[in-house]
């Protein structure tokens, strides 16, 4: 009886919060002890992989058509008998066992009956034990000839022209990278506020999606329009500010917006719409858009995991979360991240911010690829938005290369960014 209510206390939190459907995709439809259930769980895998989601009334009829035993009652009571989807992993744990203990039961009832010819019972048992083994400890080793096949087809995709990074676009900071930020990697870009960061980020997104990269762009403390305002001003040398709030433009702004949006409209670039989200609903929009390049604008605001979590807490999982993400997909996550009191109480602008600045917790620092932080020295020049001005990129940890700074050229009116 124990192990049916944790079946259905893993479907039932399934429904009720497909974005869950991530943690329970590695488990085969066979881990369930019904045809239904296995049905409804083929269903959920099918549309998760299709559409980045599924709910009762979609999964009840695809199900429905391959089982006539599911119906609405059981959807329902799937739902009904969950009480909370918080403890997703122990059901799923449980379910695990429960069908260890199926085969286990099923082979011990095998050797019991053989006693006409135990010893060919005995050999399917140790086949099927050796199975079992298998896979229920499949993921957790690879052999060195597996890797070696790994890095081997990585090698001959570069050989032909495939590289395994997305590049920035700014030529020396690619190059101190080692190309760009590498597939599968968590990668941290960390300022004190009104520095630039969010000039960087649309920048960088911006060159990737010249370069073919689709790219899904997440602001939590800006709209879309927001977003499109400050790329257009980009492209077009335009201040976002006068797009957004100056009025009438002249004739000549009108035509540089004009070329603006016509040149940004045809790039891949998508934008979230909403702005609250956690990290959960971050996994469905990026499984949904399948890009290439995601950016999340910032971290601090990515909304807690679970409810009375500190914000240490949040901090930890949500990084951890994003780093398991972008394994997962094979794609680079840039993510903004703010900087502790420490580094925003200096007011002369001579402070260079390190790694341990960075706000609410050291597992950013830990699940990193890349960290960059960035520093905007004091010139003469600072209080004119009109002139550029010199923005540093201090690649203080780069997992797989070298580290050190880049100059770039920040012009604070069109948010454009070059180096």
């Amino acid at each position: 009886m124990d192990s049916i209510l944790n079946e259905y206390g893993v479907l039932g939190s399934l429904l009720i919060d497909p974005s869950l459907f991530p943690e329970a995709a590695e488990l085969p439809d066979d881990v369930f002890s019904s045809l239904p259930l296995q049905a409804v769980f083929r269903a959920m895998r099918h549309q998760y992989e299709e559409s980045g989601g599924f709910d009762a009334l979609t999964v009840r009829a695809e199900a429905g058509r391959n089982c006539t035993d599911v119906s609405d009652r059981l959807l329902t009571g799937l739902m009904d008998t969950t009480p909370t989807t918080a403890n997703l992993d122990a059901y799923i744990s449980a379910v695990k066992e429960a069908a260890l203990a199926r085969s286990l039961r099923k082979i011990g009832e095998e050797l019991m009956t053989a006693e006409h010819d135990p010893t060919d019972a005995l050999g399917r048992a140790q086949e099927a034990l050796q199975r079992l083994t298998e896979e229920n400890t499949r993921g957790d080793s690879q052999t060195l000839s597996a890797a070696l096949t790994q890095l081997g087809h990585r090698v001959s995709e570069q050989v032909g022209g495939r590289v395994p990074c997305v590049a920035s676009g700014l030529l020396r900071f690619d190059k101190l990278l080692g190309g760009g930020f590498i597939n599968g990697g968590l990668h941290i870009i960390g300022a004190r506020p009104a520095v630039g960061k969010t000039a960087l980020a649309l920048q960088i997104a911006l060159n990737a999606a010249r370069n073919g990269v689709k790219v899904l762009y997440l602001s939590l403390e800006m709209s879309g329009e927001d977003c499109s305002a400050r790329l257009v001003g980009n492209i077009g040398g335009l201040s976002s500010a006068r797009l957004m709030f100056g009025g009438r433009l002249t004739d000549n702004e009108y035509m540089r917006f004009a070329e603006g949006t016509t040149e940004l409209s045809a790039l891949p670039i998508v934008f979230n719409n909403r702005t609250g989200m956690n990290v959960r609903q971050v996994e469905v929009l990026a499984y949904r858009e399948k890009p290439g390049l995601l950016i999340v604008d910032h971290l601090g605001l990515l909304e807690p995991p679970e409810a009375r979590l500190s914000l240490y807490e949040t901090a930890t999982r949500n990084s951890r979360a994003l780093k398991l993400l972008a394994m997962r997909l094979n794609i680079p996550i840039l993510c903004l991240c703010q900087l502790n009191r420490a580094a925003a109480s200096d007011r002369s602008g001579s402070f260079r911010a390190t790694m341990a600045n960075l706000r609410e917790s050291g597992a950013i620092e830990q699940d990193a690829d890349t960290v960059t932080l960035l520093h905007n020295p004091p010139c003469a020049t600072d209080d004119l938005m009109e002139s550029p001005s010199l923005l540093e990129l201090w690649l203080d940890k780069n997992r797989r290369g070298a580290t050190g700074h880049v100059d770039a050229t920040f012009y604070k009116v069109t948010g454009r960014v070059t180096a």
